[in-house]
């Protein structure tokens, strides 16, 4: 799928809205230029039509999201004080590739842009038959398709590095492979050095077992990923130069990838101007909530995206907000990121304040007072997907407080999860194909699919 075309060619989803902008070719200057070199132009806000609903439900669409945007992009996996000591690690899912990251006693620098660390970030995979190096159930009892929630979240290896689940193969901390348990082992340990040559001179394979010939275990190392620590998080990104020149064969082609990849400061420096003033690294770890969606991952950021839907859906939140029409959304200059701005009443409900933020592709971190929540909207299928929230606290916050807070985001979090599977059942019907945005209220969806179609449109 590295070269499969998005599902709709470029103007097929804009002759789709019929009569509504059904010149959009004859409008001079219409189309704005794209962020991305080579990418397809996207329409201006006051003229574009939202994302087509085949890109919602397709699965050829779907891995072709899985390369260009989860492979090529930094993902949160974690807060830092998950991993307080050495050989804590955290297993992850991000669009179906399972990592594993893992702290380690010394501080190096993994790679050329990144700063020394003591973090180590792999495949979750065995180079020998694609076994696990830790289980899901090791790091966490999030399991099934139950809403869970867990403290539970990491695990301690017993080894400095890792050990395979399946056969045993263990590697350093660095990845480089170290042992492979009776890997090799052919004859008994007490046949005698003659018996073995003589047999080994016959060509009857039954006369004795082959040896392994050509195999190197520096060739086996484990594919590392990006890994940085900012924020008190901590972000991984699948694409690596050296898991590449190792051997690993990535889903989408250099060239592309060239063009979509950002180095991390680039990727979180407007989030990291959006939150001056704020250390998120006071807050401190305190629990891990998974609810799983029937609906495309896109589906739910949209919801995200905009506050035109809260005075129908969210009865609370809308009656601690002075007006609908004071709600907005404020974009970033690049499009990745974008910020809620939201006017309360002044007797509105403490878990109603905060700062809401949003950075590309599925990441937002929403700061209530003395909590914080960390959102990550995470692909399953073409159609289903998981919303995994970090809980963080200042150290010294109240039960009741962090009571308070978790109750509250759960209680948004029904409210959007009923109204986004019911959308994703219309995405599926076949009846909606494409609409308008709201210039006033939809700048930051329309911002979201921007960027998702320049991905896409390369």
């Amino acid at each position: 799928y590295t070269t499969t075309p998005p599902m709709l060619p470029p103007m097929t989803a804009v002759r789709r809205l019929g009569g509504l902008v059904s010149s959009v070719r004859q409008v001079p200057g219409m189309f704005i230029g794209s962020a991305v070199e080579g990418a397809l132009p996207y329409p201006p806000l006051s003229q574009a039509p939202t994302l087509p609903a085949e890109w919602y439900r397709s699965s050829e669409h779907y891995q072709l999201e899985r390369a260009r945007i989860f492979w090529t992009q930094w993902h949160c996996v974690g807060s830092s004080d998950m991993l307080s000591n050495s050989r804590d690690f955290i297993t992850e899912m991000i669009a179906g590739w399972p990592v594993i990251i893992q702290r380690a006693a010394k501080r190096i620098q993994l790679s050329k842009e990144s700063p020394p660390t003591t973090l180590r970030a792999f495949h979750n995979v065995c180079r020998h038959r694609a076994g696990p190096l830790a289980l899901p159930q090791e790091t966490t009892s999030l399991q099934g398709d139950a809403d869970s929630v867990s403290k539970k979240c990491t695990g301690k290896s017993s080894i400095n590095g890792f050990k395979c689940r399946y056969h045993g193969w263990t590697y350093s901390d660095t990845g480089e492979l170290r042992g492979t348990p009776h890997f090799d082992d052919h004859w008994p340990k007490d046949t005698p050095t003659e018996q073995k040559k003589e047999a080994e001179m016959r060509t009857c394979t039954e006369c004795a077992p082959p040896t392994l010939k050509d195999f190197d275990k520096s060739d086996m190392g484990l594919y590392p990923i990006e890994v940085r620590e900012e924020f008190g998080l901590i972000f991984v990104r699948l694409h690596s130069e050296k898991a590449i020149e190792m051997g690993l064969n990535p889903p989408v082609s250099l060239e592309v990838a060239d063009r979509l990849v950002p180095a991390f400061d680039h990727a979180y420096e407007e989030m990291r101007a959006a939150f001056e003033g704020i250390e998120l690294e006071s807050y401190a770890f305190h629990s891990l909530e998974t609810h799983v969606l029937d609906c495309n991952w896109k589906t739910y950021v949209d919801n995200y995206s905009e506050g035109y839907h809260i005075f129908v859906c969210h009865g609370d939140l809308n009656n601690d907000i002075t007006a609908q029409g004071d709600y907005r959304v404020e974009v970033s200059p690049s499009g990745r990121m974008m910020k809620h701005v939201v006017p309360l009443k002044e007797d509105a409900k403490a878990s109603s304040e905060g700062l809401w933020v949003f950075t590309y592709p599925n990441l937002a971190i929403n700061v209530y007072g003395q909590g914080v929540s960390v959102e990550r909207m995470m692909p399953l299928t073409p159609t289903t997907m998981a919303i995994k929230y970090l809980y963080l606290f200042k150290p010294g916050t109240s039960e009741e407080e962090i009571s308070n807070s978790i109750a509250g985001s759960a209680q948004l979090t029904v409210e959007d999860k009923d109204i986004a599977e019911q959308v994703q059942i219309n995405l599926n019907s076949g009846v909606y194909t494409t609409s308008r945005y709201s210039p006033r209220h939809e700048n930051g969806t329309y911002a979201f699919h921007r960027t998702v179609w320049e991905a896409c449109s390369l």
